[in-house]
């Protein structure tokens, strides 16, 4: 009696829906592992505050693990990457054999759920900390301003080498 198996490494990449972007993650040796399927995601963030004198943006990235099932994904666990939109590749930098991609992670359904899941993250979670001025000791932690997050890209990125 057959089961339903896991799918081997394969040589390329495994096919997903064209409206989801699949990049690269600079670095990593093929002598090190296989592509590990990621998703990343980059945004600007604002954060102002007349009455204190704060304009700031910033730019930021993480990286996600994909659950083995594909349905979920958790940004809290994220870890954040120095790597921006424009370092990211778009052919492979070293040939090396590719983990499977779960099926949930091809569907721009779930997809579209992680990116707005990204979206609200990074307004939740990132914060800029202020000394104030009647007394340095003391300090106050903003958020974005309102409107103030922006997502640049989210992605499935093959990570070499993890």
């Amino acid at each position: 009696m057959a089961t339903k198996a896991e799918p081997l490494p394969g040589p390329t990449p495994p096919e997903g829906s064209p409206e989801i972007p699949q990049v690269y993650l600079p670095g990593g040796s093929p002598t090190s592992g296989a592509y590990t399927p990621r998703v990343y995601g980059a945004a600007r963030i604002q954060f102002a505050d007349r009455r204190r004198g704060l304009e700031e943006t910033r730019r930021v990235a993480f990286i996600a693990a994909i659950s083995p099932t594909g349905r979920t994904l958790d940004w809290d666990a994220a870890r954040p990457t120095d790597v921006v939109p424009e370092q990211l590749l778009t052919q492979p930098p070293a040939h090396a054999e590719y983990l499977p991609l779960p099926q949930a992670a091809t569907q721009v359904v779930t997809f579209t759920r992680w990116a707005r899941a990204f979206d609200r993250w990074i307004a939740r979670t990132q914060r800029v900390e202020l000394l104030t001025k009647q007394d340095p000791s003391e300090s106050v932690t903003l958020g974005p301003k309102r409107g103030g997050v922006s997502v640049e890209l989210v992605a499935i990125a093959w990570e070499l080498g993890t």
